[in-house]
């Protein structure tokens, strides 16, 4: 032992100095060691951003991109929908002014305003047959199917179904429709507030707003309709003036 302790203190000088290198190389390392890992973190931290920035920027150039695609599709379709719109407009302004032509003609292209009617000229029977309920606003006649007695604002003509009604003077359409009594019925303008109505009709052979010429065939005869049932086949023929009734037989040739 005490050998040892003896080469121990004549060396002294060289442990310690082994010992203070050992030390300083230790120290070196934990240093070099921690120097790295600090670079190592700096790095990672300051390419994140970079990184991040960079994916912003790809996914901002890519919703540009996108956005600009949806405005030219979007100006694209306003373009073509204000085109769209001007011709509907085109068309319904070109429609309107036909149908008020037509309107104001009629289909024969004659104007209303042409239609002109003088009581001193006659009109034509409409069919050839015998009257068998007179017109009559000043006294009553009596109506074979009603059982009563009422006045009478038209002539009711015994006809054959199938005959051929016809205009009685030169006229435009004005109605064609039909109700219960009067069964399918044609309304035609004369002129100056004259209208002929002609009803118990079957075929009916002209239109709303047509022109017809005087002896122009306009239908033929019908069943009768309920209200007429006893008198048989027949023609309704009604003239009015403003509304009001008139007597036929006062126009008639």
């Amino acid at each position: 032992m005490k050998k040892f302790l003896g080469g121990i203190k004549k060396n002294i000088f060289y442990i310690s100095l082994i010992t203070g290198m050992a030390v300083l190389v230790t120290v070196l390392g934990l240093y070099n060691a921690q120097t790295n890992s600090k670079e190592k973190t700096i790095t990672i931290g300051q390419n994140m951003p970079n990184d991040s920035t960079t994916e912003a920027d790809a996914k901002e150039a890519l919703n540009d991109k996108k956005n600009d695609k949806n405005s030219g599709v979007s100006d694209e379709g306003t373009s073509e929908q204000k085109d769209i719109e001007t011709d509907n407009t085109i068309e319904d302004s070109t429609a309107s002014t036909v149908e008020s032509e037509s309107a104001e003609t009629g289909a024969s292209g004659v104007s209303n305003d042409s239609l002109h009617y003088d009581p001193k000229d006659s009109i034509s029977w409409p069919i050839n047959g015998n009257v068998i309920i007179p017109y009559s606003m000043d006294t009553t006649v009596y109506f074979e199917t009603l059982k009563e007695y009422k006045c009478s604002p038209a002539m009711v003509i015994e006809a054959q179904t199938g005959d051929e009604v016809k205009a009685v003077y030169e006229s435009k359409v004005a109605e064609v429709s039909s109700n219960p009594e009067l069964g399918n019925y044609v309304k035609l303008e004369l002129g100056d507030g004259y209208t002929v109505t002609l009803g118990q009709l079957q075929d009916v052979k002209v239109a709303l707003g047509e022109h017809l010429d005087a002896g122009q065939v306009v239908g033929t005869v019908g069943e009768p309709s309920r209200f007429y049932s006893e008198e048989g086949s027949n023609l309704y023929f009604a003239v009015e003036k403003d509304g009001n009734p008139v007597d036929p037989m006062l126009l008639i040739q």
